[in-house]
């Protein structure tokens, strides 16, 4: 608009209310970007919250992470422990298995031995002087 030339009062009203329009549309504008910045600065503020939280979580993470550690260490232990223990029963096993293979072939000589006829002949012969030998007692 030029100031210099005459402009009528239902122009002058048009575009008085097309300024305003344009400039309740800035307005929108500007409010939702208000808006979308509110909300930006309060999921800031979340953020910060949080991550305020989690540092201050930090130490008691930490202390519960040592303690599996530790936890972890001592089950390690027991398992090897355990590990040894398997292994001496095994051996020990082994053993009583050989003293048992040992002890049935012994077993197997006396019962050899018991049927031999020098045993049975000398138990015939002897079998008189064990009976005098109780009778003294």
């Amino acid at each position: 608009m030029d100031s210099n030339s005459p402009v009528s009062p239902e122009t002058l009203q048009s575009d008085l209310a097309l300024e305003l329009e344009q400039l309740k549309h800035e307005l929108q504008i500007a409010e939702g970007k208000i808006m979308q910045l509110e909300l930006a600065l309060l999921q800031s503020r979340d953020f910060a919250i949080g991550a305020a939280a989690e540092a201050g979580e930090a130490p008691a993470y930490r202390a519960r992470y040592v303690e599996s550690e530790r936890k972890l260490g001592d089950a390690n232990e027991h398992i090897k422990s355990h590990l040894a223990h398997i292994a001496r029963l095994e051996q020990a096993l082994a053993d009583l298995l050989k003293f048992e293979k040992i002890n049935k072939d012994l077993r197997t000589q006396i019962e050899t031995l018991h049927n031999s006829a020098t045993w049975r002949i000398g138990r015939k012969v002897m079998l008189p002087i064990r009976i005098i030998k109780r009778i003294v007692k």
